[in-house]
């Protein structure tokens, strides 16, 4: 099991009854006492959106929302800590104690009540739950047929005391949880104000906001770089932006607008730009995703085409434009969004962008903190975190849970409908059940990923489809048959046109070259010879992954010539100005082309689409060929200057790097 780079400690003040970041009050000097949650215990304030989501829950679980009250769960007393579950879990905190979990069942498309070791008795008390009576309380024990999918019922010893939580699965209820004994924690009692939270965790707030500025203020002196805050209309970029604007910088504001953004994440953009009366660059993407969907498929979460159409791809030109020697860009990063980001440094530089460095004055701040300075300083935050969104961005990302999609449908129903007609076009392409579509299966590539699994077996759908069927539907173009020994012999189901392959035949190598032979083309690379014949491609070499490497990227320029999505990042990326886009294709010019290979690997029609969906094919695996990150983009910056600047600003990242160890540590 993966582990987090590290967790937040906390303390709560049993006077003030408001959460620490620190172990002493600084409101009313008492000492904290330490408390634990889910890791990584990253907490926030339960707003009224939050409040609404809950009451919902409760309903829907129990009939009514009494409960609430005798929960005290209102603002300002109540905290949400986002834990592990397959698809939105929270940790509703009040007074130091998890009185319950709110989760949104994926099954049922709608939010719903976890009960807890506080919250149980009280419910068991209210005969809001059935209860069941043991002498002895044993995990996954049967206690009783009956009961709707997920209701709760309360376990009693025959004293009457709570001694387990049971669930109702597939009809039977049975212990789900076995309390030993430990005596039963209380909330701490006192209804705080934000003020009374923001002066505990004054001392806090201070040092962490001196530590960012500081941050930002050194990399700017020290690279001497134009500084550009990467402003998504989110928290954390406009939190990175105002410690830029407080460190004494004026900073370019850079918006990628993917054209799936919602329209109050547009309307905080420019409010923003105006309020501190910055310059504001956008990179549109314009209805580019809508456009390309129709020939890539819908995305999922390990077929991610959309990012190198809608942000790649814009975000790639606007950098070209404007800041071709390189920039200092403030990202709204947090090491607390993932597992991932926890392991990682707040100062790096992004492989497509060599010359520009990245860093992110919050990467060590929790929620809490960013709320507080947020609310304190009167930040003008997007509105729709006061409604329940808890991420933005791409409304229909493959990534978000379920939770969100049902945000969006209940808020913009218009919005989410012109999303669900794409799906369902594509349903029947496929072709699918409509379960593809009402339980969001399309979020997975592959029949056979875990997630779609879950759900499918669950709705009584035992046997998983065949990948290779959906594969090649989404492709159109199925891999007939492979033959592998000294040769590597593959058979589409239909030719793939030949052009493609000769008029960019120097990508595939220096020494290409092409001729006519019995009836189809040869190409030669290298060791390699790679024939091909109506359907039929055949790749000969000593070396097995020559003969791969050679057919595959074949493959892919032949693809991308065919279905070229017009995205325009070959141009972009190109270190030598060799490829153009002509009448929706891809042209070489075989006189400037390197053969340094960017072109494909950032081409969404070459290394998503046909490495997932045809390669996968070839290989015999759903999840395709394990592959390293290559290091094609290097060649981005060959010219003696750039690659000079290059290496001056990696040194001094370097010493950047070992000054900011000091302030980096966790805390």
């Amino acid at each position: 099991m993966r582990r987090w780079g590290y967790r937040v400690r906390l303390w709560w003040c049993p006077n003030c009854n408001v959460p620490l970041r620190q172990d002493t009050c600084g409101r009313c000097g008492a000492r904290g006492v330490e408390v634990r949650f889910s890791d990584p215990s990253d907490i926030r304030p339960a707003f009224k959106g939050d409040i609404q989501l809950i009451k919902e829950a409760m309903k829907r679980e129990f009939g009514s929302d009494e409960l609430m009250n005798e929960l005290g769960i209102r603002e300002w007393r109540t905290y949400l800590n986002r834990t592990a579950y397959v698809d939105d879990m929270k940790e509703v905190i009040v007074g130091a104690v998890v009185v319950g979990r709110l989760f949104f069942d994926p099954m049922r498309l709608s939010w719903r009540w976890r009960l807890s070791a506080y919250s149980l008795p009280i419910a068991a008390e209210k005969d809001l739950v059935r209860k069941f009576v043991v002498d002895k309380a044993k995990p996954l024990q049967i206690l009783g047929e009956g009961g709707e999918e997920g209701e709760q019922a309360a376990v009693l010893d025959r004293s009457g005391n709570v001694i387990g939580l049971a669930i109702s699965k597939r009809g039977r209820f049975r212990v789900q949880v076995v309390y030993r004994g430990a005596e039963r924690e209380e909330p701490y009692s006192g209804n705080p104000s934000f003020e009374d939270l923001a002066k505990a965790n004054e001392f806090r707030l201070r040092w962490m906001v001196s530590k960012a500025i500081k941050r930002v203020s050194v990399l700017a002196e020290r690279t001497g770089l134009p500084v550009v805050v990467s402003y998504s209309g989110g928290k954390d970029s406009l939190v990175a932006l105002d410690l830029t604007v407080r460190a004494g910088i004026e900073p370019v504001m850079l918006f990628n607008n993917t054209g799936l953004e919602l329209p109050e994440t547009i309307e905080n953009v420019y409010k923003v730009a105006d309020m501190y009366g910055l310059k504001l660059i956008v990179a549109d993407a314009g209805d580019r995703f809508w456009e390309a969907v129709s020939k890539f498929s819908p995305p999922a979460k390990e077929f991610r085409w959309c990012c190198k159409v809608v942000k790649m791809a814009p975000i790639g030109r606007v950098y070209k434009e404007h800041f071709p020697d390189g920039a200092l860009v403030i990202i709204g990063q947090r090491a607390l969004e993932s597992i991932d980001r926890s392991w990682s440094g707040g100062v790096w530089r992004n492989r497509w962008l060599p010359t520009s460095l990245n860093v992110s004055p919050i990467q060590e701040w929790d929620l809490l903190t960013e709320w507080i300075y947020i609310l304190k300083n009167k930040l003008p935050v997007n509105k729709l975190y006061f409604m329940g969104f808890e991420r933005l961005g791409c409304f229909m990302c493959p990534a978000s849970p379920i939770a969100e999609y049902s945000l969006i449908q209940k808020v913009y129903p218009d919005l989410w409908e012109k999303w669900e007609a794409v799906l369902r076009e594509w349903r029947k392409k496929l072709p699918v059940g409509e379960e593809w579509v009402r339980y969001h299966l399309w979020r997975w590539l592959s029949p056979l990923a875990q997630g779609r699994r879950r759900v499918e077996i669950w709705l009584g759908i035992k046997k998983a489809r065949d990948w290779r069927e959906e594969y090649s539907a989404r492709a159109g173009i199925r891999v007939e048959g492979v033959e592998k020994d000294d040769t590597l012999r593959v058979r589409l189901s239909r030719p793939l046109p030949v052009e493609g392959i000769t008029e960019q035949a120097k990508v595939l190598g220096p020494d290409a070259t092409i001729r006519e032979a019995d009836g189809g083309v040869e190409v030669r690379v290298g060791r390699a010879r790679l024939t091909i014949k109506g359907s039929e491609l055949v790749a000969e070499s000593p070396s097995r992954r020559e003969r791969e490497e050679t057919l595959f990227t074949a493959l892919k320029l032949a693809v991308r010539w065919e279905r070229c999505a017009g995205c325009g990042n070959c141009v972009t990326w190109c270190p030598t100005g060799a490829i153009s886009i002509e009448g929706g294709k891809p042209e070489v010019d075989g006189g400037k082309c390197i053969s340094c290979g960017v072109c494909v690997e950032v081409c969404p029609m070459s290394e998503v689409f046909t490495e997932k969906l045809i390669v996968s094919q070839i290989v015999g695996s759903h999840k395709g060929r394990p592959r390293k990150p290559s290091s094609a983009s290097i060649t981005l910056y060959k010219s003696k200057r750039q690659a000079e600047t290059a290496e001056a600003k990696e040194a001094g990242a370097h010493e950047i790097g070992a000054f900011m160890n000091s302030l980096d540590a966790p805390q």
